[in-house]
């Protein structure tokens, strides 16, 4: 088995943990994570790691895209249909118009409290943990985020459809809550779709049944993203010489085609520095992946499992 992304169908009703529970027992694979928590009640794309790919989450993208149902007139203990009803009002006055121009006060950079149900660690402990206990405060603390696009898609009294594509880290059941609040009706999500993580999107993504047939097949090429699509860096091809000093950490000149980005081509902010990042393939197999310096690739991440071949 090789070590790789795959784009799961989280399906509604899991946690995120309970879906790389069940993806460690069908590919008895233990070293797994996920790229980005999707709540019990939400669907769609969860980008999952397998073996050394861990190494590898944290140059995901990170933006996201979602589809989304806004219930106006209900507010809940969670900002969404799974919390304790707080307040319930007449929405019905509510117009398309209404919403369209309260929409353009949550684009682009803004503050946000995300939902006292969260996994945000206060003093080392999760707010929904808090929360439960009735030690959360009033507001979670403030942070900043992104919205890229918060368009409506369509409207039928009491609930707005619309399509959210954001930064990571940005609340989708806080938007919900703000832009009730902001409409002065109160609102709560009541449905929540990721459309896409990053490159990876629900069209392509395997539900856990799909998953299992792929895997009794013995098929794990169908099973994961290629690296390259999941990343979005450039792939080169490095001979055996220059994979072997790879493999003792070496940086390795790259050839001259490699050293001018393609149109396109993806930065990444990392630790506070920008930089292109490539990924080393020898013989279809991927060694590492390599940080560019000028005319030299050094390496970032060597995959262990790889071997250099003739």
């Amino acid at each position: 088995m090789q070590f790789g992304f795959i784009n799961v169908l989280k399906p509604p009703g899991m946690t995120s943990h309970d879906v790389v529970v069940r993806v460690r027992r069908l590919t008895r694979v233990k070293r797994s994570g996920h790229g980005g928590t999707l709540d019990p009640l939400a669907e769609g794309v969860l980008p999952m790691a397998l073996g050394q790919a861990c190494r590898l989450i944290d140059f995901l993208p990170s933006d996201k895209t979602y589809y989304a149902e806004i219930l106006f007139g209900k507010r809940t203990a969670t900002d969404d249909l799974e919390g304790e009803v707080l307040e319930e009002k007449d929405a019905s006055h509510i117009t398309q118009a209404q919403i369209e121009s309260a929409l353009t006060q949550f684009r682009g950079e803004i503050k946000q409290h995300p939902p006292v149900y969260s996994a945000i660690r206060i003093d080392g402990q999760h707010l929904y943990d808090l929360a439960r206990k009735g030690k959360a405060p009033e507001k979670a603390p403030e942070r900043t985020v992104t919205v890229h696009q918060f368009d409506l898609l369509s409207f039928q009294a009491p609930v707005a459809s619309v399509r959210v594509h954001c930064s990571k880290g940005t609340y989708i059941r806080s938007l919900a809550r703000d832009l009730g609040e902001t409409l002065g009706t109160g609102a709560c999500l009541s449905k929540l779709v990721r459309e896409k993580a990053g490159y990876m999107s629900i069209e392509n993504s395997l539900s856990l049944e799909k998953m299992k047939e792929i895997i009794e097949k013995d098929d794990w090429q169908s099973l994961f993203t290629d690296l390259t699509t999941a990343l979005g860096f450039e792939k080169i091809e490095v001979d055996r010489r220059d994979a072997e000093d790879i493999f003792k950490g070496r940086a390795i000149e790259l050839a001259a085609e490699a050293i001018h980005p393609k149109e396109g081509s993806r930065v990444v902010c990392k630790n506070g520095e920008s930089g292109r990042f490539l990924l080393a393939v020898q013989n279809g197999v991927y060694v590492a992946l390599l940080k560019q310096n000028e005319n030299m690739g050094k390496p970032e991440v060597v995959f262990s499992d790889a071997r250099v071949t003739s």
